[in-house]
């Protein structure tokens, strides 16, 4: 079943990897860009936060939910064989941006404490609460009601997001590290290149929001249905 569902995120990502290209990559090409500078700026000897690392903070405070919510609009709209266009969602994204800013940060909260607990529940809330998003944006469910029904309705669905979204954390993360590797070990190894595969990989992030609507897709089906 989670290959299924894997091949089916894949084959997905393939199929609207442009549109998904047009609505994320400006917003994360700017995040990486202030990382750079934020790298460049900080001192060795004495890393402290500057001006350029809270920028970075900042940006990606804001630009996360903005093109996350953009991206699941248009998800959405795929699905509903009337896909729109790049402007259309990111315009979603925008008019649900602070219900989702919220909703995204209570969890991250939550998700932190549990991982300070042994670790395990904070995986286990991050499962639970995996389709808080999808409800915040498509459902337009406050933060506290978007959590609240992703923790029901994500109960039959626990081990489907968990074994899924570990093989592309998996395969995401050793394949960044063995290109790291082998870059490092043929003397390659710069701010720039890294910067370029944090783009790469940073865009790649969009196979866990895809997978994961998929799986709300199927709890939604079978609840209508």
């Amino acid at each position: 079943m989670v290959s299924t569902y894997l091949k089916q995120t894949w084959f997905f990502f393939r199929a609207n990897i442009q549109a998904i290209m047009r609505i994320q990559l400006p917003f994360i090409i700017l995040i990486t860009l202030i990382s750079m500078s934020a790298m460049q700026s900080v001192d060795p000897e004495n890393p402290e936060l500057n001006n350029s690392i809270l920028m970075f903070y900042l940006a990606s405070l804001i630009f996360l939910p903005l093109y996350a919510g953009a991206t699941i609009a248009y998800l959405e709209s795929v699905v509903n064989n009337a896909p729109i266009s790049t402007t259309e969602a990111l315009k979603v994204g925008l008019n649900r941006w602070v219900p989702l800013f919220i909703t995204k940060l209570l969890g991250a909260f939550g998700i932190a404490i549990g991982l300070l607990l042994f670790f395990i529940p904070g995986i286990f809330m991050m499962i639970r609460w995996g389709f808080a998003e999808y409800f915040s944006v498509l459902e337009k469910t406050g933060p506290t009601e978007s959590l609240k029904n992703s923790w029901q309705d994500t109960s039959e669905y626990f081990w489907p997001l968990l074994n899924g979204l570990a093989v592309l954390f998996v395969i995401l993360l050793g394949s960044n590290l063995l290109i790291e590797t082998l870059l490092q070990s043929i003397g390659l190894d710069s701010l720039i290149l890294r910067s370029l595969f944090d783009i790469v990989f940073g865009f790649l992030n969009c196979l866990y929001t895809i997978y994961g609507f998929r799986l709300y897709c199927v709890m939604r089906e079978k609840q209508s249905g």
